[in-house]
C-alpha cells in the first residue's frame, strides 16, 4: 500500500470519527434547541469558517452557472433533507441506533453508482458490505438482537439514508471539478438558506426562550467545525481517491465509533458480543477494499 493511498485511508476514517461524535453532540445540544435551530446555527458557523478558510487557502473557486444548479441540488440532499431527517430521527432514538441506520448507505450507494454511472459491483464489495453490516447489527443490538425505539424515528432515519443516496450520486459530478473546500463551501452555505425560512416559521418562537449555556454552545460549535467542516471535507477529498462506493462503505465505522464514544464518554459497558462486533466490521471493510485479481 503506497503512502497516499494510507493517508486517503486516514483522511476517511477521520471523517468517520467526526460523524460519530456528532450523533453525542446532537444530545446535548437537544436539551436546549430544537433540531431545525441547531441546523441552522450549525450551517452558518461551518459557512463563515469555511469560506475564511477557503479563501485563505486560495481554494475556493466560484463554480459555472450550470454547477451553481448541481450544488443547489445537491445541498438540497444533503445538508438539507439530510439534516432534517437525521437530527429528528436522532431526537427520537438513541445515538447508537440512530448510527447504525446511517451505517445502512453504503449498502445502496453501489447500486446507485452503478444505475448511475455504471460502475461495476464486485463480490468482494458485496461480501464487505454484508459482512460489516452484520457486525453493526452485533453492535448496537447485543446479544439479545432486541430493538427498543421509536418506529417513526426509525423511519425518519431511512429518509436521511435515501437523501444521502440522491447526494452521492451528485456529488460524483462535481468532485473532479472542484475542490473540496470549494464543493463544502457552497453545499453549506445553500443548506442554511434553506433552512432559514423553516427556522423563522417553526423555531423562531421557542429559540427567544432558549437557555444556551457554554455546554450548549460548545457542542454546537463541535457540530459545526468538526461535524459539517472538516468531516464532509476529509470525506469529498476521499471520494476522489477512493470512489464513492468505497468511500461510502466507511461509513458502517460510525456505529462502531459511536459505541465507543459512548463508552469512553457515558460510561456504558461495552460487551465481548459487542467487541466481536467491531471485529467482523473491520473485517467487512477489509474485504471491501480488496479487488479480484485476474
Amino acid at each position: 500500500m503506497t503512502l497516499k493511498k494510507m493517508m486517503v485511508y486516514g483522511i476517511v476514517i477521520l471523517a468517520m470519527l467526526f460523524w460519530s461524535m456528532t450523533y453525542i453532540w446532537y444530545k446535548v445540544v437537544f436539551e436546549a434547541l430544537q433540531p431545525i435551530s441547531v441546523m441552522v446555527f450549525r450551517l452558518l458557523f461551518s459557512s463563515i469558517f469555511l469560506f475564511l478558510f477557503s479563501m485563505l487557502i486560495k481554494k475556493l473557486q466560484i463554480p459555472s452557472k450550470l454547477d451553481f444548479g448541481w450544488l443547489a441540488l445537491l445541498s438540497l440532499f444533503q445538508p438539507f433533507l439530510y439534516f432534517l431527517a437525521e437530527s429528528y430521527g436522532v431526537s427520537m432514538v438513541s445515538a447508537t441506533v440512530a448510527s447504525v441506520i446511517i451505517s445502512t448507505i453504503p449498502i445502496f450507494t453501489p447500486f446507485m453508482a452503478f444505475l448511475f454511472y455504471g460502475n461495476k459491483i464486485s463480490i468482494f464489495n458485496v461480501f464487505g458490505i454484508i459482512i460489516s453490516f452484520v457486525g453493526v447489527l452485533m453492535v448496537v443490538l447485543g446479544q439479545r438482537l432486541h430493538f427498543d425505539g421509536s418506529i417513526l424515528g426509525v423511519l425518519i432515519l431511512f429518509g436521511a439514508v435515501m437523501a444521502a443516496l440522491g447526494y452521492s450520486v451528485i456529488i460524483v459530478k462535481l468532485a473532479g471539478k472542484y475542490s473540496s473546500f470549494t464543493i463544502i463551501s457552497w453545499q453549506n452555505l445553500f443548506g442554511f438558506f434553506y433552512f432559514l425560512p423553516f427556522f423563522f416559521l417553526f423555531d423562531w418562537h421557542n429559540f427567544t426562550f432558549a437557555v444556551i449555556d457554554t455546554r450548549i454552545l460548545l457542542n454546537l460549535i463541535y457540530l459545526a467545525f468538526f461535524g459539517s467542516s472538516v468531516a464532509y471535507v476529509c470525506f469529498t477529498y476521499s471520494i476522489k481517491n477512493l470512489g464513492i462506493t468505497k468511500a461510502s462503505l466507511f461509513t458502517n465505522t460510525i456505529p462502531v465509533f459511536t459505541a465507543l464514544f459512548a463508552y469512553l464518554v457515558l460510561g456504558e459497558i461495552l460487551p465481548i458480543f459487542n467487541m466481536m462486533g467491531i471485529a467482523i466490521v473491520l473485517i467487512g471493510l477489509f474485504m471491501g477494499q480488496i479487488r479480484r485479481r485476474s
